[in-house]
């Protein structure tokens, strides 16, 4: 009889990703983490590179502590070519529900190519987060209030506090984030610096943040 010896099929290498906090800009406790896949894009966002890299950043983020929502950051650069059925069974393969991850888009290039990919990931439950575009090109109201849970922008480094009040600042920004309060969306910041500019953005509006002030208040 010959013996055959088993050999172990080699386990794919993990795929790359990083994953950042957002804090609760009033009281400072973990809200949500964004999971940014590193390298190449379309690669990571096949069906099986993406349930693998979905997988690694659930266990990561629960052997750091957390236990807060997950955040799929979709590079935008491929956005436009994702089918919302082949993201929705990956993620659902890696372990995901619809109550411990959302999807963040790019407002860019939803306008581009339409609300189609927003429209069937939340026909499916999952909640979508709209990156927002510096030029604030969509409208936002009833529309916006049933695709969108959550507005991430680009704060000013020197926030005016009346920003978002009624009898505040009228800049584009401003505007937008008087409609993203009126349809009930929560409002982040995509990258906060200090407290002292934390300060500020909760005053001027702002739910959540990013960047260094909230990874400094998880060390």
């Amino acid at each position: 009889m010959n013996v055959i010896p088993f050999r172990p099929r080699p386990q794919a290498e993990p795929l790359a990703f990083a994953i950042g906090a957002r804090v609760d800009l009033r009281v400072g406790a973990l809200a949500a983490g964004i999971v940014r896949p590193m390298g190449d894009a379309e690669d990571a966002f096949t069906y099986s590179n993406l349930a693998r890299l979905v997988r690694g950043a659930r266990m990561a983020w629960l052997e750091r502590g957390a236990h807060a929502v997950l955040t799929l950051a979709v590079p935008a650069e491929i956005q436009n070519a994702l089918e919302a059925d082949m993201l929705s069974e990956a993620v659902i393969e890696a372990g995901c529900t619809r109550r411990n991850l959302n999807v963040q888009l790019n407002e860019r290039e939803l306008v581009s190519a339409g609300p189609a990919l927003a429209e069937d990931l939340r026909a499916r439950g999952w909640n979508v987060v709209l990156r927002g575009d510096p030029d604030c090109p969509l409208p936002f109201g009833a529309r916006a209030r049933n695709l969108y849970c959550e507005l991430v922008v680009q704060a000013p480094a020197m926030p005016d506090p009346f920003l978002a009040m009624d009898d505040g600042d009228r800049s584009p920004l401003g505007r937008r984030l008087l409609a993203a309060k009126a349809a009930g969306l929560v409002i982040t910041a995509e990258s906060v610096l200090t407290a002292s500019q934390a300060r500020t953005l909760a005053i001027a509006g702002f739910d959540r943040g990013g960047g260094a002030f909230a990874e400094a208040g998880l060390r």
